[in-house]
């Protein structure tokens, strides 16, 4: 008998699991992905502690935070266009993958996994440093700060390995307790010094086109992390969906917190000491500038919360990633393992904590005063994020080009966003040079060197693992037939790849 039904049709094949499989698929929803981005940047902390930073770059404080917003916003866009159309942890690495091939895509992971340790490390080690404040300690020993850094890294960790959701809940609350908190008392100092606050100030233009480069460079360190939400895409209700909204309104949301910081700290010295010295912990002079002692503690909280939510969407994002390259082989495969009951990468979460802790704790110890390792911390993850940003701006118009979706107007956006935050990486290692900034710039580079040649090595060795990076989510058969149950697959490791196939 012929017929149709004689032989069965032959096309795709939807497998019981891919090789991202082992987390816990479509689990987040929009508001917890946004919680994540907007966690990552951290913009409560980042209101209090970038224009201080920025101030003492002797840059402009408003046209710097405006100038890395407006830089931040087109990349936004770029990163739109590669979000809604594919899903995958890797984030802006795969997405560089998929355009530049396997050089772009190796060298962005290497930014990528720079820019979130080092801000991890940042963010770790300020949340030590308030808590302690907090508790009395106005001028800690290095000692302490180091016990400090680990029984934090230990507390983030557990909250991690629990699962997503509760990562993400913990997140969510944190950082609005912070933004009520920091926002509370901003309008507080503005009302008090009411009659100080000078508006002109706050248009002043900047003194030279090199301070407003490293200006943005620096302001831009309180607003990478909203394209975090692609990390955990895998993770999300309606990715290719929800992702590209969660890029543009986790951007907008922390961008304002911030300029309405900066804005008000622009707009008066006395608003501008008062923020600067909670930063430095300096209770007695932001008591002074409340009127209420108080209040400090409480916005002390808020801070802390801020570094904390930060501390643990920072990590979600870099475990992931390191998943994400265990699975491609370019990695050790164990990083790639998740767990069976909280489906997550549980390996590469205690991995990125430890070495967190040990860096913060180890900066805490040896590196000097607060301040110098504040300030040194800041300029490393804005290196590796703008590096990230740059190679994703070329890889953008060359990966619309081969799916023949290529616009003029996405073009120009991808090459305006590529070219100044080309300008602003360049002159912000060179000026700083010489600066606090130095150690955090000298770091950044010697891990770019390292990383080259163990990159090199493994492609010398391995070529057939390179050339195949870049993975995202496929379709699995319980995305179409709810009929089937997905085994367990969650200590899944990704292949152990013996030769080319």
């Amino acid at each position: 008998m012929s017929g149709p039904s004689a032989r069965p049709r032959r096309g795709l094949v939807l497998g019981a699991r891919n090789r991202l499989s082992g987390l816990d698929r479509r689990s987040l929803g929009v508001t917890d992905v946004v919680a994540h981005s907007v966690a990552v940047m951290a913009p409560c902390a980042a209101g209090a502690t970038i224009p201080m930073l920025v101030m003492e770059a002797g840059a402009s404080l408003v046209w710097s935070v405006l100038g890395a917003v407006v830089l931040a916003g087109l990349v936004a866009i770029v990163l739109r266009e590669f979000a809604s159309r594919m899903a995958a942890p890797g984030g802006l690495y795969t997405f560089a993958a998929k355009g530049l091939g396997p050089v772009g895509g190796i060298v962005t992971a290497i930014a990528m996994v720079l820019g979130y340790g080092a801000l991890g490390v940042f963010a770790l080690s300020q949340s030590a440093f308030f808590t302690l404040s907090l508790l009395g300690r106005d001028h800690p020993s290095s000692i302490e700060v180091g016990l400090a850094v680990i029984v934090l890294g230990a507390a983030i960790a557990a909250t991690l390995v629990r699962g997503i959701r509760l990562s993400s809940r913990v997140g969510l609350i944190t950082e609005a307790v912070a933004v009520t908190v920091v926002l509370a008392a901003i309008a507080v100092l503005l009302t008090r010094h009411s009659a100080s606050l000078d508006p002109a100030s706050i248009v002043a233009a900047p003194s030279s086109v090199g301070s407003l480069c490293v200006g943005i460079a620096i302001a831009t360190c309180g607003l990478i992390g909203f394209e975090s939400a692609t990390t955990v895409s895998v993770e999300a209700q309606r990715p290719l969906r929800v992702v590209p909204a969660a890029i543009i309104v986790s951007l907008f949301l922390g961008a304002l917190v911030v300029l309405i910081a900066t804005v008000a700290q622009a707009a008066g010295t006395s608003v501008l000491a008062a923020v600067s010295a909670l930063s430095d912990g300096n209770f007695d002079v932001m008591a002074d500038s409340v009127g209420a002692g108080w209040v400090v503690p409480i916005i002390n909280v808020g801070i802390i919360a801020s570094f904390v939510a930060c501390t643990l969407a920072t990590t979600t994002s870099l475990a992931r990633t390191l998943m994400s390259l265990a699975r491609e082989g370019i990695v050790d495969h164990r990083l790639g393992r998740t767990r069976p009951r909280f489906k997550t990468p549980a390996v590469a979460i205690l991995a990125s904590v430890a070495v967190m802790s040990v860096v913060a704790a180890g900066a805490a110890m040896f590196g000097g005063s607060a301040e110098a390792v504040r300030s040194s911390m800041a300029a490393t993850p804005s290196i590796g994020f703008i590096t990230a940003y740059i190679v994703v701006g070329i890889a953008c118009p060359l990966f619309l080009r081969r799916t023949g979706e290529s616009r003029p107007g996405i073009t120009v956006i991808a090459v305006t966003a590529t070219g100044l935050f080309g300008a602003v990486l360049v002159v912000f290692v060179v000026i700083s040079f010489g600066t606090d900034r130095a150690g955090g710039v000298i770091a950044a580079l010697c891990w770019y060197v390292v990383s080259a040649v163990g990159a090199l090595a493994l492609w010398r060795a391995r070529p057939w693992v390179v050339a195949r990076v870049g993975i995202h989510e496929t379709p699995v058969r319980a995305d179409v037939w709810r009929g089937h149950r997905r085994p367990e697959d969650a200590t899944l490791a990704g292949p152990r790849h013996s030769g080319p196939t």
